[in-house]
């Protein structure tokens, strides 16, 4: 029975896991040899290499559940930038064939070399550095009822708003990507869609609502009026929340009912992905705590 070699978001308690979960049968710490692991747009990527190896798990899938194993991988993984490949990994001294998804192309210049033979989504500078830095920047935003003017004040107050905003759902893109997969057949809106019908999303969001409380909102699309959002329920409000990002790059501003929108979604969407990553990547707390003595 063929297995998986996974040094990535595929391994277990990582953040793409629940995709192949229940088809499981078991899970091997292992290495490969002569092969390095680092970072290309975000996303961990291994190559031949001689003298490195990379740290991993070999993946071992029900016997009756093989099928539906694979091709959710090969959905997950598509076919631009992974190349399914046979490799033979280490367990004590014992070599295993197996199969993995090597990277394809050249390393290009945005490829960053892993200080470790490993990786983990705990250590993502997204999720590890951006996203905590950029929380507690957003938590000191002073709500503005009013602008003293419609120029000077007023726009050095919308930029930051604005900023903080699609910084904030860039991170998201970033979750969506690698929870939900780099499939050939979907693009960054699906991918929020499928997040935002997640059980770790609906939790994250019930928390929120739960503990502090989200206030109903309706917005339209500023391409297409008849369009509109809410965020009365975990998977209409990821899109709400998203598709405010998408009406900054596309429409003429509304003066401070738009700062107070802005305001108001950036203060509930940064906590529900902060619940979200605490609840998807077991000890992220941790690195954020480290970050914030640091400082």
């Amino acid at each position: 029975m063929n297995g998986l070699f996974a040094y990535g978001t595929l391994k277990k308690n990582e953040i793409a896991f629940s995709q192949i979960k229940d088809m499981v049968d078991k899970v091997i710490p292992v290495d490969l040899n002569n092969h390095e692991i680092g970072i290309r747009d975000s996303l961990p990527v291994i190559f031949q290499s001689t003298n490195s190896k990379v740290q991993g798990e070999l993946i071992m899938p029900k016997k009756d559940l093989e099928k539906i194993f694979w091709e959710t991988i090969d959905k997950y993984e598509g076919t631009k930038l992974y190349l399914k490949s046979l490799v033979t990994v280490n367990l004590g001294g014992e070599s295993i064939d197996c199969t993995t998804y090597l990277a394809k192309k050249e390393k290009g210049s945005g490829y960053v070399k892993l200080e470790y033979s490993s990786w983990s989504s705990k250590h993502n500078p997204y999720f590890a550095y951006s996203f905590p830095i950029l929380y507690r920047s957003i938590k000191k935003i002073e709500k503005k009822s009013q602008p003293a003017d419609m120029y000077l004040e007023y726009w050095t107050y919308m930029n930051e708003l604005q900023e903080k905003y699609l910084l904030l759902t860039g991170i998201l893109e970033n979750i969506a990507l690698l929870v939900i997969g780099h499939s050939n057949d979907i693009g960054p809106i699906q991918r929020i869609m499928q997040l935002g019908q997640s059980k770790e999303w609906k939790r994250a969001f019930d928390s929120v609502k739960n503990n502090s409380g989200i206030r109903e909102m309706m917005i339209k699309d500023a391409r297409n009026l008849k369009d509109t959002y809410r965020n009365n329920s975990p998977d209409k409000a990821i899109l709400m929340y998203y598709q405010i990002r998408n009406n900054l790059s596309h429409q003429g501003k509304s003066g401070f009912e738009d700062c107070e929108l802005i305001f108001n979604s950036l203060q509930i969407l940064s906590e529900i992905i902060k619940q979200y990553l605490l609840i998807k990547i077991e000890d992220i707390n941790e690195v954020w705590n480290l970050l914030l003595r640091s400082d």
